[in-house]
């Protein structure tokens, strides 16, 4: 077995080097990873029709908790929902019991739930809003969901699986009465993920095929930061996600994809990608998701398609064998799952990767993934019952949606190709909180470590990186694929390291002054506020000043991870940065709350100096990274010179 630790060592930097702090928009996610759980839709096809749905127990959610998920998306049919009647004005009770069941045990361990309807903006062959059930009809199902859920904020509201072959600019109005709806219903503070036409595939919207959504708006945030682009990709060869084999790694689309997210001022979250288990796909997809790990200001995070009631002999399973996962899932995915042990961290921070990558030694090793049997079509298996609990007894027939046929209604796969030319389509993940640190991004001219996509899957050369361990400071060594090359953070460091008291100078020149500065006092508190940047003791969150009244949450270490409010982060950067997105997302809880009045409201927490409050946070958050991995490279250079007898 490969062994995929992703490791990195990082340089003793200079305090006063870094960049100037960029104004940065609200951000209401952490960096997500994690799976989808099937079932609930099954039986929907293309066309949307319906047969008959198996939902997956809970049991799947914590296994998926432990190996580092924070995001399960919740694919689920329109039909089971509402009885079969698109203009129903209250939920099926006894089904929608089962699907709350899903929802609320992912929320109350503490990740988000992303619901998915999953009809393909279809109802029993009509396009939604273009002759099939009304914009009226498809709102009011948003309303009911919305309704129940307004008080959940790990809640991610998705309004459509894969639309395809319809008239962009009408389901642009559809989208935006689902959206009115949500926001009226009184769900006002939770993301909500737009789909565009393709299968809402990655290369549709990059070459604009879908553009029209840009046109939607959000009623609760003038800023539509809340609005964020739900992409799909696949690496077999037609993109469809009905292949074992992967041909590509994605990279090139996703590069792409980047590139209009950014132009646009958009950020997306890659709800399906995944391959089989195969060594092709262990290559690809670990490069896939390298890649968006590791270009987090426009991609949010993702989902693999699929766990759940899958079988674990379905193509695309990545449904675990009791506790135990295929190899496709430990080699490929749990690294870049946000609370992974190992796992890859988010390009926080471009200086330190800059000079990471200056003193890291890269020494050629070759490594191979032990080759599975390349598998065949998986055929289907009967579920053995309908019942809530049960798991992995789903049928492992695709649907290939190139295919003018329809496979029978109890197999329903996600695949992912343009309607038009049957390219790829392709998932992005928006920006993890490490990356929203509001540090200078990489110059123009630096090399992307991530190789463009390639035809022709193999093992990848490898390099080897020394670093130190997060739990005992000792040197170790790791091969990992060049191809898997992400950029340094604080990730390497150890809580341990973590200095108690960072100076203000350690701050960006910039970050400095507002740290310092009474103007930056939060304009939503009710008791003025102004941050002093850092303090001299205490918990790792150094920052200090309220927002709105309310104080940065506490980060701390826990063994050789970092917690705030109830999560848990392999890396320093990530938690604080999430301690800093939580402290304005509570300020705008609280505004919604309390209905919006005096000085409390969303925009005074969004407003230009609350603004500025936040990027001092991040910027504070970026100065204890950076001094705790230069106590890490210190104490590495050390250890390095003892052992050779300096």
């Amino acid at each position: 077995m490969l062994i995929k630790q992703l490791v990195t060592v990082f340089a003793l930097l200079a305090t006063g080097s870094a960049a100037p702090v960029h104004q940065i928009t609200k951000r209401a996610l952490p960096r997500l990873g994690g799976v989808n759980l099937a079932g609930c839709d099954f039986g929907i096809n293309p066309d949307g029709s319906s047969g008959t749905s198996y939902c997956p127990g809970t049991e799947q959610i914590a296994h998926f908790i432990n190996d580092g998920a924070n995001v399960f998306r919740l694919p689920v049919g329109w039909q089971y929902l509402v009885d079969s009647n698109s203009a129903s004005t209250s939920l099926d009770a006894t089904f929608f019991a089962t699907y709350d069941n899903l929802v609320q045990s992912v929320t109350s361990q503490g990740a988000y739930a992303m619901i998915d309807i999953h009809n393909y903006a279809r109802w029993n062959g009509q396009i939604v809003g273009q002759g099939g059930p009304s914009n009226a009809d498809f709102a009011r199902l948003w309303s009911l969901l919305a309704t129940h859920y307004a008080n959940n904020d790990r809640v991610i509201f998705g309004i459509m699986n894969e639309p395809h072959d319809l008239d962009i600019n009408e389901w642009a109005t559809t989208v935006q009465a689902a959206v009115n709806a949500i926001r009226a219903a009184g769900a006002t503070t939770q993301t909500i993920a737009l789909p565009g036409t393709g299968y809402t595939g990655v290369d549709t919207w990059s070459s604009g095929g879908s553009d029209a959504l840009l046109q939607v708006t959000d009623p609760a945030d003038s800023s539509n930061s809340l609005l964020i682009i739900d992409a799909h990709k696949y690496l077999d060869g037609n993109g469809s996600g009905t292949d074992s084999e992967c041909s590509n790694n994605g990279v090139s689309s996703a590069t792409s994809f980047a590139n209009w997210l950014r132009t646009n001022g958009r950020k997306a979250i890659i709800s399906e990608t995944g391959g089989g288990n195969t060594a092709s796909c262990r290559t690809d997809l670990n490069q896939f998701l390298s890649y968006l790990s590791s270009h987090t200001d426009v991609f949010v995070g993702f989902t693999i398609w699929s766990a759940g009631s899958f079988a674990t002999d379905y193509t695309l399973s990545i449904t675990p064998n009791g506790n135990t996962d295929n190899q496709l899932f430990v080699d490929a995915i749990e690294p870049y799952l946000p609370g992974a042990s190992g796992a890859a961290p988010a390009a926080s921070s471009p200086i330190l990767s800059a000079a990471a990558s200056s003193v890291s030694a890269s020494l050629a090793t070759s490594s191979s993934a032990a080759s599975p049997n390349s598998a065949a079509d998986a055929t289907s298996i009967v579920p053995s019952s309908y019942a809530s609990s049960t798991a992995a007894v789903a049928t492992s027939q695709a649907i290939n949606h190139t295919s003018s046929t329809v496979p029978t209604a109890s197999a329903s796969e996600p695949t992912e190709t343009s309607s038009d030319d049957g390219s790829c389509t392709e998932y992005t993940e928006e920006p993890s909180s490490a990356s929203a640190t509001t540090i200078a991004s990489l110059t123009a001219s630096s090399a992307d470590p991530f190789p463009t996509e390639t035809v022709a899957s193999s093992s990848a050369a490898s390099s080897a990186s020394e670093a130190v361990s997060p739990s005992t400071s000792a040197i170790a060594s790791s091969v990992i694929p060049t191809s898997d090359v992400v950029s340094s953070s604080a990730a390497a460091s150890a809580p341990t390291s973590v200095s108690a008291s960072i100076s203000t100078s350690a701050l960006s020149p910039v970050s400095s002054a507002l740290a310092t500065t009474d103007s930056v006092s939060s304009t939503a508190s009710a008791t003025s506020s102004s941050p002093s940047g850092v303090v001299g003791s205490g918990g790792l969150q150094t920052f200090t000043g309220a927002l709105g009244g309310i104080p940065v949450p506490a980060v701390s270490a826990s063994g050789n991870k970092w917690t705030t409010g109830n999560q848990t982060y392999n890396f320093l950067i990530d938690a604080l940065n999430a301690s800093c997105y939580s402290q304005m997302n509570s300020c705008q809880l609280a505004a919604n709350r309390g209905g919006n009045h005096g000085d409390l409201t969303v925009s005074a927490c969004e407003g230009q100096t609350d603004i500025q409050q936040i990027q001092a946070c991040l910027a504070a958050a970026s100065s204890a990274s950076s001094a705790s991995a230069s106590s890490t490279a210190s104490a590495k250079m050390h250890i390095a010179a003892s052992q050779s007898g300096v």
